[in-house]
């Protein structure tokens, strides 16, 4: 099964260095993954790299459900899967290989877990309670029989995908059922950014030195690294209740 990470990003130039750099160390064997980056800040050149590749345009999407299926229209045509992929979370070295694996087994891919990180760079497991869209995979003709996300919506894209996916009777698999360990780092406070969970109905506020430093940088960056060893992550024992 060929699976391709999906990736939405505007404006997070060292997050998305870190996305790409998860994405290199993925476990999953290189001739079955890619990466594909739709950026609609026009803040890069397309770049491209071992497996991965970017678009940029200047043009803004109205909606975040229109750019995730503009994202998921650049997959290429041999791919089967789609991995929802955000540029201000981190996967570990087995995400793609989990997701693969439920994908074998039904056509959604939903995970139970969910990791939060420490201060120290250690990983709290928490249930996801159905929530935590970024974890999510879809085989690709489920995801396109259902039409993709609501293109109209900006927040709330992912449930609205949700009820599609339902309503069309997707069955579901849950990875961390199937006996691998979480993969999903969801980064609220920790990615030094606005993280996607907070776009509203108007966007993101607007934070000008935030959105001028983002700007200047021309190209994905890797440093500093992201707080969490992907090479060791330290995942905690217990698993706790959903934090929201």
């Amino acid at each position: 099964m060929k699976i391709a990470a999906v990736c939405c990003t505007y404006l997070r130039p060292v997050q998305l260095g870190h996305l790409i750099h998860c994405f290199l160390k993925q476990d999953y064997p290189a001739r079955l993954r890619e990466l594909v980056i739709l950026d609609d800040a026009g803040q890069y050149e397309s770049l491209s790299g071992p497996g991965w590749r970017l678009v940029s345009t200047p043009r803004r999407f109205a909606a975040l459900g229109q750019k995730r299926n503009a994202a998921a229209r650049l997959v290429s045509p041999d791919a089967d899967a789609l991995a929802v992929w955000d540029d201000d979370d981190l996967y570990l070295p087995w995400a793609l290989r989990a997701s693969a694996a439920a994908l074998r087994e039904a056509s959604w891919s939903r995970p139970s877990v969910v990791l939060h990180s420490n201060p120290d760079g250690s990983l709290r497991q928490h249930l996801t309670g159905g929530l935590f869209h970024g974890g999510w995979a879809y085989r690709r003709e489920a995801f396109e029989a259902v039409g993709g996300y609501p293109p109209e919506m900006n927040n709330g894209e992912d449930q609205g995908l949700a009820a599609r996916l339902k309503a069309a009777g997707a069955t579901e698999a849950d990875p961390v059922a199937l006996g691998y360990r979480p993969f999903y780092i969801y980064r609220w406070g920790s990615a030094d950014g606005w993280h996607l969970s907070a776009l509203g109905p108007r966007g993101y506020r607007k934070l000008g030195a935030l959105l001028a430093a983002g700007r200047r940088c021309r190209r994905p960056g890797v440093v500093p690294p992201p707080e969490v060893n992907l090479d060791r992550p330290r995942i905690l024992p217990g698993v706790l209740p959903r934090v929201f």
